[in-house]
């Protein structure tokens, strides 16, 4: 899925809610961890929505940038977790 926002949060002004449907589970990657990343996924825990940061698939302007949103993330709203343990939590679930 190829989605293009305007805003912080992938959710606002744009259909991403509805193209998720039912799904309570939701994994964030991108740019700007404490901008974008960090909106979508405190957004997704407004709407009930698991988010899952991937540590390593998210970059930022900074490491301390880097370091504070998946902090936030982690103590607010989410989880923050490295790709190879997310691949293998999903592929144990498979």
């Amino acid at each position: 899925m190829v989605l293009t926002k305007r805003r912080y949060s992938a959710f606002v002004s744009t259909d991403f809610a509805g193209r998720l449907g039912r799904r309570d589970q939701l994994i964030v990657t991108g740019v700007y961890a404490h901008i974008g990343v960090m909106a979508t996924a405190l957004d997704a825990f407004m709407r009930g929505v698991q988010p899952f940061v991937v540590t390593d698939a998210v970059a930022d302007f900074s490491p301390a940038h880097h370091a504070d949103a998946l902090r936030h993330v982690q103590t607010r709203c989410g989880v923050a977790v490295p790709t190879t343990e997310l691949t293998a939590d999903l592929l144990a679930h498979a």
